[in-house]
């Protein structure tokens, strides 16, 4: 294996994490992973860093097999390739002080190259279907209604709040006046508190705010709701121009946003159904 290949596709990745310091560029990175679903966090950033208007990425032979062939002089998008495999590894039995070998599953990564849709030609993709009419937003924020599971309560809200989520008595607060996209936007960040915040609020408020916001973000641009002005200002005062707060969850991010994605399209589906 070529160990300077793997420690310069790695520099790649630092160098991409750094030109996250610019909170312009953490906003375009997360629209941008809506896209990537099955991509760890450190190839979403990889193919960022190296082509930030792809939209879909596959391997040479993934497009050969989609009827696509990649356009000649077209430049690969390095990302590392999971390779597990198995090893044997002894293990002394703490009673009998007996040796036996037990086989665990490793990884080990490889460098590889994927092209974009837009370095390919020939037949044409079938269009994916979105479950969601997303240029609705209003039919967006009733669906998020009916998918939460704790009361929502609609109150004269002061101090600039626009919403809460009561972790004791277990209900969402939102501002009375909000427009419809407003609403839509507050619920889903309280909705991510709710569902998904296992930060202790009290020691990691920051953290809990620069990732719950952060996650809100993604799921409100897959179904195209547009917050991010407020969230470019939401993320930015709690992580204090410390971008180092901010890459820190990214893991935790993409996965929980993809799960929470997953969960309300899921939900849309069984509403057809029920509908049918």
């Amino acid at each position: 294996m070529n160990n300077e290949k793997i420690k310069k596709v790695y520099q790649k990745l630092v160098d991409g994490v750094q030109n996250f310091r610019n909170t312009d560029e953490y906003i375009k990175f997360l629209k941008f992973t809506k896209n990537f679903h099955n991509y760890s966090f450190a190839n979403k950033v990889l193919i960022f860093n190296q082509f930030e208007d792809a939209t879909r990425v596959a391997g040479y032979k993934t497009w050969q097999s989609l009827g696509r062939t990649v356009i000649p002089g077209s430049k690969g998008i390095q990302i590392m390739f999971p390779m597990p495999y198995k090893h044997k590894i002894k293990v002394k039995n703490k009673d009998t002080n007996e040796e036996t070998e037990e086989e665990h599953e490793f990884l080990r990564f490889r460098p590889t190259y994927v092209f974009d849709v837009s370095q390919t030609e020939g037949a044409e993709l079938p269009v994916l279907k979105k479950t969601l009419d997303t240029n609705n937003k209003k039919e967006l924020f009733e669906t998020l209604k009916e998918f939460c599971t704790i009361p929502i309560k609609y109150l004269e809200l002061s101090n600039g709040s626009q919403g809460y989520y009561h972790s004791k008595e277990k209900y969402i607060a939102l501002k009375k006046d909000l427009s419809i996209d407003d609403k839509a936007s507050v619920l889903l960040h309280e909705l991510t508190h709710f569902l998904y915040d296992d930060f202790d609020y009290r020691e990691e408020r920051d953290l809990s705010e620069i990732f719950v916001e952060s996650v809100a973000y993604i799921v409100a641009d897959y179904f195209d709701l547009d917050t991010s002005m407020c969230s470019f200002r939401y993320i930015n005062s709690w992580a204090d121009n410390d971008i180092k707060k901010v890459i820190s969850l990214g893991t935790k991010i993409q996965k929980t946003a993809d799960e929470f994605i997953k969960k309300l399209e899921e939900f849309t589906l069984q509403k057809l159904e029920v509908a049918v």
